[in-house]
């Protein structure tokens, strides 16, 4: 059985539309075993932490979806990030395997934080790195893989909503430093990973809620969007990004109550708004179903 303090999942009394949220970096626990081999302070361990997005998606099983919630720092292990995404930095022998967007020092088990910021003394061997993704990164995603199909089967497709937050500025290294960002960035892997009718009706609902929208910029998806969004098989992945100063005070971390309120109900009604979508364009054609 996994380890009941790594994910939690809320399903709904019954699953009445084909939608299924999950938000891997809201966690913050690190075991201490973990947190005795890194050498990153306490004040920096919230940074790069997606926080409180479960709390805006946490009202979607009163509306028959199903949410998905990693309970891990991202320090620990990223979940948006494919097994073999190495740095060699991290793993002694480890064998990079460069990824469309991803940042170069850092991989599945980061190096150090988006500031520079050291999160590990030095290297980890193979075999610890194998232990760290057998212990946390693997259980995780055969729980989302089994979430997924079951609600494919029950519906003849899926429709994934990753949730993240973002900085409201582009930080030095990222694709857009000092650059203001849009309130809200949908990420499809530019029309890849989900029918385009999804992304328009993200990008709709969420102008319709008085929130500045800009597609794939500087966000265009992450692993998990590209891994899981298969839409000729009936998986329509897409990756929601919010700006964190909508909900909270960024150097803080001080929820700002008002504004998490607003962007919540903003993000829950997102779900029944699912069911305009045609259904006979997102299940997969009959040569492509298993």
């Amino acid at each position: 059985m996994p380890d009941p303090n790594l994910y939690r999942v809320e399903r709904p009394q019954e699953q009445t539309v084909p939608v299924l949220v999950d938000v891997p970096h809201a966690g913050e626990w690190i075991p201490a075993d973990v947190r005795e081999e890194m050498v990153i302070g306490e004040k920096v361990l919230r940074r790069d932490l997606d926080l409180y997005v479960d709390r805006l998606w946490s009202g979607v099983t009163d509306l028959g979806a199903t949410l998905i919630a990693s309970q891990v720092s991202r320090y620990v292990v990223d979940l948006n990030r494919a097994a073999d995404d190495i740095s060699p930095e991290t793993v002694k022998g480890g064998e990079r395997i460069l990824r469309a967007g991803y940042y170069q020092d850092r991989g599945v088990v980061w190096r150090t934080t988006t500031a520079k910021t050291p999160v590990m003394e030095k290297p980890m061997s193979k075999r610890a790195f194998k232990k760290r993704l057998d212990r946390f990164y693997h259980p995780y995603h055969a729980a989302l893989a089994a979430e997924i199909e079951r609600v494919r089967s029950e519906f003849g497709y899926c429709i994934l909503l990753d949730g993240h937050s973002m900085p409201s500025m582009g930080r030095k290294g990222h694709n857009d430093p000092g650059r203001k960002r849009a309130e809200i960035v949908p990420g499809d892997i530019e029309g890849e990973s989900c029918d385009r009718t999804l992304r328009w009706l993200v990008e709709e609902h969420f102008r319709d809620q008085g929130f500045s929208v800009r597609s794939n910029e500087p966000y265009k998806g992450g692993w998990i969007t590209r891994n899981y969004g298969q839409p000729l098989k009936g998986v329509h992945a897409i990756q929601i990004e919010v700006r964190r100063d909508l909900y909270m005070n960024e150097r803080t971390f001080k929820v700002r109550p008002e504004g998490m309120e607003r962007l919540a109900e903003a993000c829950v009604a997102l779900i029944p708004r699912c069911k305009e979508l045609d259904e006979d364009a997102l299940r997969p054609s009959r040569r492509m179903r298993f």
